[in-house]
């Protein structure tokens, strides 16, 4: 028994079979102006977060430069208080920082929200209305045929049917009286 499965070779994999059509490569559709939008949005808004904690960072740098030369000087506190100040300044900043950005994207996602109940009420809702108009008129169209075509034809296939039964066994009894 062989359990190899069938070799490919790759010009069978390339190439469509005999009497296929070749296929179609389709180029890549072009971004709609919403996406291009959104993309735009989105770098800016990573390049100025970027900034942002660049220019943090720098400024942490500099206070820390600036802390740390006037405690050998000994005018201020010493370096380890310093360091300790500078990190629960970086932290309050930086959580300062994310609370705005959390209101900024919650504020993005409230506008998303709308727009989708704009859509859905201003285009998917009639499209579902003229779905239910056509689904009661296929409704109405099946109960006439049903019940002015079929089902008169079912009662004259019936009558029809008991007639050539009739019709059957009243032959078959002459043919028995012969």
């Amino acid at each position: 028994m062989d359990t190899q499965p069938d070799a490919v070779s790759a010009t069978e994999l390339r190439s469509p079979p005999k009497g296929a059509a070749p296929a179609v490569v389709e180029p890549p559709a072009e971004p709609s102006p919403a996406e291009l939008r959104a993309r735009r949005l989105l770098i800016t808004g990573l390049v100025v977060a970027g900034l942002l904690l660049l220019g943090l960072v720098a400024l942490l740098v500099f206070l820390s430069l600036d802390a740390y030369q006037a405690a050998y000087t000994g005018a201020g506190p010493s370096p380890g208080a310093v360091v300790v100040q500078l990190l629960r300044d970086a932290a309050i900043i930086f959580v300062a920082f994310e609370t705005l950005l959390i209101g900024i994207l919650l504020i993005i996602l409230i506008l998303q929200v709308q727009s989708l109940v704009v859509l859905l009420r201003d285009e998917i809702k009639p499209m579902l209305e003229a779905a239910n108009e056509t689904l009661a008129t296929v409704r109405g169209t099946t109960r006439f045929v049903s019940h002015n075509v079929v089902s008169p034809v079912m009662k004259w296939s019936g009558y029809l049917a008991g007639l050539r039964r009739i019709v059957r066994e009243i032959s078959g009894l002459r043919e028995g009286e012969e």
